[in-house]
């Protein structure tokens, strides 16, 4: 049997000719590897990226090319991304892609800032390749009959196609004039179609009309593109896998349009997202799989009143929403507040900067959410609601983020902020330092809280979250933000800021009323700025509960070198009996040496507990 040759088994001198008959060639890099082929294994990075002016990445993709050559062995590429801002020719970018593709490419982002690709035709009998990225390119022919047999994933951002070449072309496919110009993705799932210029409905429908199993659609536009990329939409056969679609900035022919497209992919769409895409929902389509819904800064200043409640009323088996305004939208999303049985399955519930008519409409919203579990409310300058009435039976979860800019005089004058009664609560989360009003109904099932305020009426707050297990606080009121004798009897891990002038205070209170504490961590997630006067650690007279029983880990951040910081951590490494671990790190890089030589002389009850300095 004739054993094959292998191109490693020539001559030295012979090989370094036949590598110089190939493109591109680099005689250093190829010298280099064929001195070392007998020494040293091949070792080829499997992600190469091939930048315009950078030496080093060109010798870096040399060397995978020349050692892929003379290996033994298969040498597999994950991904090549070609960076090219210099005109280089389309044989250059020929010659790398079909090295890619000898290579069994995975992954191929060709980024040519503005220049002209013309598609490689190798690419058509590549089976390996699943993802492509197309970025700042201009496109002016395509392969007659180009196909990509394997992709799953395709990105085209800020791509231009020629409207004399590649475009007129595809139409002309699409019309049925050249059957062999088909451009075919028969394994195409997911498309991104971002920025696209000169983009027209024929090249979309065209390309929807390739993609027989696509699930994911992406399509955004700029203030460049003044044409509806929707004016023909595309036929139903072609859009029926479509599960998950996201129009960003979309200019729609008009008011029909929208309910024609998402009837085309009402079977199996599941995910729909419109993002400052105008929706006016004209007719009624049954959207009969879709479970999640993102709204976001509508142009709700065009849409029509009972848009929102059409598009809600085609929705039976919604569970999530998502609504979010901006400053640009001036009347409110909710002008009708949709009835019961449009919101009856909606299970989360997300308002951003939402405007209502008045404080009764978000009342009424919520009260209709029947099987509403978890509400998130983040709050800016630009909503219009005073005072948000959360009582909501089958609430879980609850989030609220209030950043606000600064009361003004006017609302001083006036309650502004949250009432919550949601029995079922049992996680929470509130970041809100504008409200003056906070006041919360009896939550027997809280288990986990994150809560960061400053309301002079936070003592009809905190002070109800007696079953909480999870506790971190941030609460920069002097005062301590709940009713004495309330007692966290079930709380186990507290994290607590010391921002504020009466943290100290805080923490001795806490102390006293939770006996089963496991663990507790002290920061400074803001700048302390005390306006009130400071107060001082007191030794407590009765050693706490939890510091003789239960306390196991003892963890502060932005430690500081104080006289008060180091009668807090001598009180407790003296009396926390169980203590494991005590971990302690400061805001300086370089640590502070008389700092841990102090920390380590005070005295630790605890025989097992280990100091530990960050």
């Amino acid at each position: 049997m004739v054993k094959r040759l292998r191109l490693n088994d020539l001559p030295d001198e012979l090989i370094l000719k036949i590598f110089s008959m190939l493109p591109n060639f680099k005689e250093s890099v190829a010298t280099h590897l064929i001195s070392e082929q007998h020494e040293n294994p091949y070792n080829l990075v499997s992600d190469v990226t091939l930048e315009y002016d950078n030496e080093e990445s060109f010798v870096t993709f040399m060397s995978f090319y020349y050692g892929s050559l003379l290996s033994d062995d298969d040498q597999i590429l994950e991904r090549l991304h070609l960076k090219l801002n210099r005109n280089y020719s389309a044989s250059d970018i020929n010659f790398w892609v079909q090295v890619a593709v000898n290579s069994s490419v995975r992954k191929l982002r060709i980024n040519l800032y503005g220049g002209t690709l013309v598609l490689p035709s190798c690419l058509s009998t590549c089976t390996t390749l699943k993802s492509l990225i197309l970025r700042e390119v201009t496109i002016n022919h395509v392969p007659r009959g180009f196909c990509l047999p394997s992709l799953k994933s395709l990105h085209l951002f800020s791509v231009e196609f020629s409207q004399k070449a590649s475009n007129a072309r595809l139409l002309q496919n699409y019309y049925g004039i050249n059957d062999e110009v088909r451009f075919c993705l028969p394994s195409l799932r997911s498309l991104h179609l971002l920025s696209a210029v000169h983009c027209t409905s024929g090249l979309l429908t065209h390309l929807l009309q390739s993609c027989p199993v696509l699930e994911y659609l992406v399509v955004s536009q700029t203030e460049r593109e003044l044409s509806p990329v929707f004016s023909v939409i595309p036929p139903e056969s072609r859009l029926s896998s479509i599960k998950s679609l996201h129009l960003l900035s979309v200019e729609l022919s008009n008011d029909k349009a929208i309910a024609t497209l998402l009837k085309t992919c009402a079977g199996s769409l599941e995910y729909l997202v419109l993002n400052r895409t105008c929706y006016n929902y004209s007719e009624r389509v049954s959207l009969s799989s879709l479970k999640s819904l993102h709204l976001l800064s509508p142009s709700s200043n065009n849409i029509a009143c009972n848009s929102l409640t059409r598009l809600l009323q085609s929705c039976p088996v919604l569970e999530y929403l998502v609504v979010s305004q901006t400053e640009r939208d001036y009347m409110p999303m909710f002008r009708v507040i949709p009835p019961e049985s449009c919101l009856s399955s909606i299970k989360s519930l997300h308002l951003s900067s939402v405007k209502f008519h008045g404080d009764e409409y978000v009342a009424t919203l919520l009260k209709r959410c029947a099987a509403l579990e978890h509400l998130v409310i983040s709050r800016t300058r630009y909503d219009n609601v005073k005072l948000y009435d959360i009582n909501v039976p089958t609430l879980k979860s609850l989030t609220i983020n209030n950043s606000r800019e600064k009361r003004t005089d006017d609302d001083e004058k006036e309650n502004h902020g949250f009432l919550i009664n949601a029995p079922a609560l049992q996680t929470l989360n509130i970041k809100d330092t504008v409200s003056n009003f906070l006041m919360l109904e009896f939550t027997p099932e809280v288990t986990k809280a994150n809560i960061q305020v400053t309301c002079d009426q936070s003592d009809k707050f905190i002070g109800y979250l007696t079953s909480v297990q999870h506790l971190s606080l941030c609460s920069p009121t002097f005062e301590t933000p709940y009713r004495r004798g309330s007692v966290f009897s079930y709380l186990e891990h507290l994290e607590l800021c010391t921002c504020s002038a009466g943290w100290v205070n805080l923490l001795a209170s806490i102390l006293n009323e939770s006996p089963r504490l496991q663990s507790l961590k002290l920061m400074s997630n803001h700048s302390a700025q005390y306006n009130d006067p400071m107060s001082f650690w007191d030794e407590p007279v009765v050693v706490p509960e939890c510091l003789l029983t239960h306390l196991e880990i003892f963890e502060w951040r932005q430690y500081e070198n104080t006289v008060q910081h180091r009668k807090v951590a001598a009180c407790i490494l003296a009396n926390a009996t169980c203590l494991k671990m005590a971990t302690f790190s400061t805001r300086s890089r370089n640590k502070d040496h008389r700092m841990v030589m102090k920390l380590k002389k005070l005295k630790r009850i605890s025989k097992t507990c280990q100091l530990v300095f960050e």
